[in-house]
């Protein structure tokens, strides 16, 4: 019984989920974003900027979610619109469209014409 006792312990564990994607960031980014986050206290951008620093530290989207405490979804989302779309221009909010003017039947006068 010993010798499978060594053979476990010395067999490597299989890894499980998808391989963490690092962001690749030069020094200039990182200390951009850094500087973004000093400026900003408590926004979306804030969010953003931690989901990206948290991908070029190497962490695992799983790990960054449940420190930031948001879902999972959203840490790729970010990851991708930084580092394969826009780079700081991916973190700002993106323009929505208006919403359209609702007309109520209550608010249409019907008048006769002769």
């Amino acid at each position: 019984m010993p010798f499978v006792f060594r053979l476990l312990e010395t067999a490597p564990m299989a890894r499980t989920g998808r391989p963490v994607t690092k962001l690749a960031l030069t020094d200039q980014e990182r200390a951009e974003l850094m500087m973004r986050l000093a400026i900003r206290k408590a926004s979306d951008e804030d969010l953003r900027t931690r989901v990206v620093l948290g991908c070029a530290d190497g962490e695992s989207g799983t790990h960054i979610a449940r420190r930031l405490k948001t879902s999972i979804q959203t840490v790729p989302k970010w990851r991708h619109r930084y580092d394969e779309a826009y780079r700081f221009a991916g973190l700002a909010d993106a323009m929505r469209r208006a919403r359209a003017d609702r007309v109520r039947s209550s608010m249409i006068k019907c008048r006769r014409l002769d």
